[in-house]
């Protein structure tokens, strides 16, 4: 049988997402609860990574069992009990067998939060702290994004599949209590695209560079990776659409 599970968590202690061999990763304390509680070896599959210190809002994951779970709400509930209180399981469900939590995804939503206010200790692992933008500069240059491009200069990925082709169908620039967030929709994004994307604006914001910068690197036939990469505690992955 087949379920998926819909996640949030704090990715401040943990190194990234993905298990990896010698550090405390989310996917790997979720697997040792879950098969605690099953009494099997469960494995469970993501939408995608997230870096060290990224956070997800609503992370989707799946994984199989050999036989059906009779109660998933003492499910949700006993996961809940046993796992730290930077991870929260929000539901779980049972599925067909051809949804996969990576390839049945549409589009991906996400966040970055930036502070241009007063600094704020309590949110510090969430948020940076940035004053003296220019946000109409940024927001004007984050259009020049938006639609289907190569990424390859703007993600630290070696290789890919698709070539560094994604599509982008809207960055939003939301202001609230003197936080300006950052929404980016795309049908996927490759390592570090979204904090090198952000870092770009950020640099624009900080008039370093101009968005010439982003015409240059866009597209380009050569691969260059630009510098600008935003810190990942303001990032969070908001949304998996299917």
């Amino acid at each position: 049988m087949k379920y998926k599970i819909i996640f949030s968590y704090d990715g401040t202690a943990y190194y990234g997402y993905a298990k990896q061999s010698g550090y405390l990763t989310v996917q790997e304390t979720i697997e040792k609860f879950l098969s605690k509680i099953l009494n099997q070896e469960i494995s469970i599959y993501s939408s995608g990574r997230t870096d060290k210190n990224v956070h997800a809002l609503n992370q989707v994951a799946d994984f199989k069992t050999n036989s059906e779970i009779k109660d998933l709400s003492l499910l949700q509930y006993s996961l809940n009990r046993l796992l730290p209180d930077d991870i929260y399981i929000k539901s779980i469900k049972l599925v067909d067998d051809n949804f996969s939590s990576r390839l049945s995804a549409k589009k991906k939503v996400y966040q970055y939060i930036i502070n241009i206010g007063e600094y704020d200790p309590f949110k510090k692992n969430f948020e940076i702290n940035l004053t003296n933008l220019d946000l109409k500069k940024m927001e004007k240059a984050s259009k020049l994004f938006i639609g289907t491009h190569n990424f390859m200069n703007f993600t630290s990925k070696e290789e890919d599949g698709d070539n560094f082709i994604r599509t982008i169908y809207s960055i939003d620039f939301i202001y609230k209590d003197n936080r300006l967030i950052i929404e980016t929709t795309g049908n996927g994004f490759m390592r570090y695209q979204v904090r090198k994307i952000v870092g770009t604006l950020i640099e624009i914001g900080k008039n370093k560079i101009s968005e010439q910068f982003i015409i240059d690197n866009l597209n380009a036939k050569e691969r260059n990776i630009i510098p600008f990469t935003a810190l990942p505690k303001g990032l969070f992955l908001k949304e998996v659409i299917y």
